[in-house]
C-alpha cells in the first residue's frame, strides 16, 4: 500500500502462527480515519530471527524490535522487505542502524531510493527477474513478477507450507483489489493463477493486509482480480 496517510500508532501485535513462526501486525491511520493493519512476518532461523517486512513507521518498527526482544527473547539479524510501499519499507533506516542486514529486490532498492527514503543494504540479485526464486536460509523468496507493485517479491516457508503473499493477495474480507496505482493488472492475474497452481499445498496464505487462510486466499484474490478487470 502507497503512503496517502497521516500517521502510524505504536502498537504492534505478534501471534504465533507455526513452530517458529509469528505474523507481526502494525497498524496505520489514514487521513479519512480509517485504521489500517499491516502483515509481516517472523521466522527463527536456529538461534537468530529473519523478519519478513518492517512494521508500518520508524516508531513502530521500533516498538515491534523491542517486543520482538522482549517476547520472543532472540535477536533479529536479517531482514527482507517485499516491496517499495511505506508499509513494507518505512522502518529500514531502523533495522539497519541496529545491524540488521536488510534485503530487498534490486527495483526495491531503486525505488526506495527515488522516492527519498533508506533503501535497504543487501540486494537480492538472483531474483531480479520475473519467475525466478532464491534460496535465503530456510526461506524461499521468489518474484512472481508485476502485481500489486512491480517490485513486490513473496516468501514460501517449505517446511511449513506457509506462502507469505504480502499485498498482492487479498484477505477474504476485501472487496476490491485495494491500491492499484502502481499495479499491473494482467500480469497480477498471471501472478496468481501460478500461485494458485504453484502453492495448491500451502496450509496458510498470508495477505500484506487483513486475516490470513489458506489457498482460498488465492482464488478469492483472483476472482476479484478478474472483476476489476471486466469493471
Amino acid at each position: 500500500m502507497a503512503n496517502n496517510s497521516r500517521e502510524s500508532d505504536g502498537e504492534v501485535d505478534i501471534a504465533p502462527l507455526a513452530e517458529g513462526v509469528w505474523v507481526h501486525t502494525s497498524y496505520h491511520t489514514f487521513s479519512n480515519g480509517l485504521r489500517y493493519p499491516s502483515n509481516g512476518l517472523i521466522v527463527k532461523e536456529g538461534n537468530t530471527l529473519t523478519l519478513i517486512d518492517t512494521a508500518w513507521g520508524i516508531e513502530p518498527t521500533k516498538v515491534l524490535l523491542d517486543k520482538i526482544e522482549r517476547t520472543i527473547g532472540l535477536a533479529v539479524t536479517k531482514a527482507i522487505v517485499t516491496h517499495h510501499h511505506d508499509d513494507r519499507v518505512a522502518g529500514v533506516a531502523t533495522l539497519q542502524a541496529r545491524d540488521v542486514e536488510v534485503y530487498a529486490h534490486p527495483m526495491t532498492r531503486q525505488l526506495v531510493t527515488e522516492n527519498g527514503g533508506t533503501a535497504p543494504n543487501r540486494s537480492l540479485n538472483d531474483i531480479s527477474a520475473a519467475g525466478t526464486s532464491m534460496e535465503l536460509g530456510k526461506l524461499t523468496v521468489l518474484y512472481p513478477g508485476p502485481a500489486h507493485a512491480t517490485d513486490n517479491i513473496m516468501i514460501w516457508l517449505a517446511g511449513e507450507r506457509i506462502l507469505f503473499g504480502g499485498c498482492p493477495i487479498r484477505a477474504m474480507d476485501a472487496t476490491t483489489m485495494g491500491n492499484t496505482a502502481d499495479g499491473d493488472l494482467a500480469s497480477w492475474q498471471i501472478v496468481v493463477s501460478t500461485l494458485m497452481k504453484q502453492y495448491s499445498n500451502a496450509q496458510v496464505v498470508i495477505p500484506g493486509h487483513g486475516t490470513p487462510g489458506g489457498t482460498e486466499l488465492l482464488s478469492h484474490t483472483h476472482t476479484l482480480l478478474m472483476n476489476s478487470m471486466v469493471d
